[in-house]
């Protein structure tokens, strides 16, 4: 549903401004090493199931696209300005010592969690550089920020009625959930800043 509202957003106003572009091609990263496991032949994959990865991935990419291609001229590079090498790094480094096996595709999904988490760092920067945001990327925000929360209460409703328990999961729900609720904090302070500015506007 964020990548159908964040399309939606840049074809209807034909402008990326608002949106990290470092933060999209994170997230472009994460789907392709998290589904890499299309390619295995060990792999059984349902058509449903391999249609929607394949369809996250490609929609992950034509955004990027999007943003660094037609709508280039909006893209809000001055503030859009966190080094992705800072975040891919540590996390591929870290999954490599914390993947519970040792294999290229759990590496790699290790990997992609860790890096998940941590994806929208370079959106909540932005945010803290920037005075007004569109109702468009507020509507995106939100709805990606209740999707991870749903992703974390899936990891806790496993545990319960499973037993399953994935720590490195866990955790990175949890610091995704934390930085998620800095990102609404951000927007609820610039909504606030607008509405101040209107005022004195009017008055």
């Amino acid at each position: 549903l964020a990548f159908i509202l964040l399309l939606a957003k840049l074809w209807r106003t034909k402008s990326c401004s608002g949106i990290s572009g470092k933060t999209q091609i994170l997230y472009s990263i994460v789907f392709t090493m998290r589904y890499m496991d299309l390619l295995s032949p060990n792999h059984y994959h349902s058509y449903y199931v391999s249609s929607a990865k394949m369809a996250f991935i490609a929609l992950s990419y034509l955004i990027v696209y999007l943003i660094y291609g037609p709508y280039k001229k909006s893209y809000d590079r001055e503030n859009d300005v966190v080094y992705n090498e800072f975040l891919i790094i540590p996390c591929f480094v870290l999954s490599l010592y914390l993947t519970q096996q040792n294999t290229p595709l759990e590496i790699l999904w290790t990997f992609s969690i860790l890096l998940e988490a941590v994806a929208i760092m370079p959106q909540l920067d932005l945010l803290c550089r920037v005075e007004s945001i569109d109702n468009h990327t507020v509507c995106y925000l939100v709805s990606l920020g209740l999707y991870r929360m749903l992703y974390l209460l899936n990891w806790a409703y496993r545990y319960s009625f499973e037993g399953f328990y994935d720590p490195i999961a866990v955790f990175s729900g949890l610091l995704m959930s934390v930085l998620f609720a800095f990102v609404f904090l951000r927007i609820c302070m610039i909504k606030r800043l607008e509405r101040g500015t209107m005022i004195k506007l009017i008055v």
